[in-house]
């Protein structure tokens, strides 16, 4: 008996729409085997020092930014010695511990970024210690000069206007 030709394309088709369906499935399960092996490094936790490179748009101005902008916290420095301390203070909140120093004179991050805060904090009452200054080309709205910063419960902190080069005290 002999097989027409449209039967035997048809039996063809069939054969090659299994193979195309079974290929497609196989892609589905394995999926996600693809995806993780082609990306090798899996973090399953926030370790904080996270950091992206961001742009406005191909060719526009680009920044790092942390995991502290993403998650809307701050940064912590902490600061300790004696006799005569100097900081130059970062955004975030920077805090004495420990021993009182004879003085602790702190300088303010020279043009951060427009809304850049910063805070002071210790765990010691610094009594008529603390001095602090605007960086190189910037102003503070108010002197902060020989003030106390009282254990635990006073935060002075200034928060940056670019546009007029200004650090306003807002605590």
């Amino acid at each position: 008996m002999v097989t027409p030709l449209a039967s035997q394309w048809l039996t063809e088709m069939i054969k090659l729409r299994t193979l195309l369906v079974g290929v497609v499935l196989a892609l589905a399960v394995a999926s996600p085997a693809i995806y993780s092996w082609a990306q090798t490094v899996v973090q399953g936790q926030i370790t904080g020092q996270e950091t992206w490179q961001v742009g406005q748009g191909p060719g526009g101005p680009g920044a790092f930014i942390n995991i502290d902008t993403v998650r809307g916290s701050e940064p912590m420095a902490t600061k300790s010695g004696s006799g005569a301390a100097t900081s130059t203070a970062v955004a975030g909140t920077l805090c004495w511990v420990g021993t009182a120093p004879t003085t602790w004179a702190v300088t303010l991050p020279v043009a951060p970024a427009n809304g850049t805060m910063v805070k002071l904090c210790s765990d010691t009452t610094l009594t008529t210690m603390v001095t602090v200054t605007a960086g190189t080309g910037d102003t503070l709205t108010t002197t902060f000069s020989s003030q106390t910063i009282t254990a635990n419960a006073s935060f002075p902190s200034w928060q940056y206007f670019s546009t007029t080069k200004i650090w306003y005290r807002v605590q």
